[in-house]
């Protein structure tokens, strides 16, 4: 189980698409794993579907992560990676960041991904969720000048962490 009871990723494999259900809050601390398990699924051409029906909120590593992955599915032309039942308060989050035309957003998830399990979960060292951190942050920051002045400070405490 990644993150606290309460927070948890969960997958499952069918139709040639990858059903993620975010349980929680998505934060720094489960977002590794889920980047690993969303790359694994693009590389083997699945289509990645993420349910946020159960999601409370997402922190800015989470979502820039999410930004990272879904630019770069879009970049290698495949477009597969959208996220489905967003609530209010998560979607202005996306609106207030500048993400609205970034993100995929649909209204709700065409069919089911069968037997959901939790995503597998490794030991990330310090350094890869710093890194993972700053990249986020770097994803982000280059939207918008808005994002780049209000991620600045943060962006700069995590590159003298490195």
């Amino acid at each position: 189980m990644i993150g606290h009871s309460n927070n948890r990723i969960e997958a499952a494999v069918a139709n040639n698409t990858a059903y993620i259900k975010i349980f929680g809050r998505g934060t720094f601390q489960t977002v590794a794993d889920f980047r690993d398990f969303v790359k694994k699924s693009l590389e083997e051409g699945l289509g990645v579907f993420i349910d946020l029906a159960n999601c409370e909120t997402l922190d800015s590593t989470f979502i820039g992560t999410l930004v990272a992955l879904s630019m770069k599915s879009k970049k290698e032309g495949e477009n597969m990676l959208k996220l489905f039942n967003v609530s209010d308060h998560v979607r202005n989050i996306f609106t207030t960041l500048g993400l609205q035309n970034i993100l995929d957003i649909r209204d709700a998830v065409p069919g089911e991904g069968g037997e959901y399990s939790p995503i597998a979960s490794k030991a990330h060292d310090k350094v890869e969720i710093t890194d993972l951190m700053l990249d986020a942050h770097l994803t982000l920051s280059k939207i918008n000048e808005r994002n780049a002045v209000e991620f600045k400070d943060v962006v700069e405490f995590l590159k003298q962490q490195r």
